[in-house]
């Protein structure tokens, strides 16, 4: 499944998984991107905003559809948008496990809230 990125992490937004996908679409090995921080795919311009809602989403989980284009920064430095769905994963008691997001390789949601 190349056509999509799915990127998880876990409640500190390290990356715990990378699929063939990610890579495709991003640029970035799983062997250079599992372990490490979302800030491999977070542009800088967005990094505070990104972080404040990530540490919102894991203390208060909420079962909430965001789906938008979503600017990432790929290996090659280039920021590119993709029509991506971010979910916060968590166990049936509500606590927060982590994050998911998924990412179409073409397409527009045509919901663009990062600009």
């Amino acid at each position: 499944m190349t056509e999509h990125a799915i990127v998880v992490t876990g409640t500190d937004g390290t990356i715990t998984w990378w699929s063939p996908g990610a890579e495709a679409l991003f640029g970035h090995s799983a062997a250079v991107a599992l372990g490490q921080s979302l800030n491999l795919i977070v542009p800088d311009a967005l990094r505070a905003r990104h972080w404040a809602g990530f540490r919102r989403a894991m203390e208060a989980p909420q079962v909430k559809d965001l789906a938008a284009d979503i600017p990432v920064l790929c290996a090659d430095g280039q920021v590119k948008e993709f029509a991506g769905r971010l979910v916060v994963l968590s166990d049936g008691l509500g606590t927060a496990l982590g994050a998911m997001g998924i990412f179409a390789a073409d397409g527009t949601t045509g919901i663009k809230p990062f600009r």
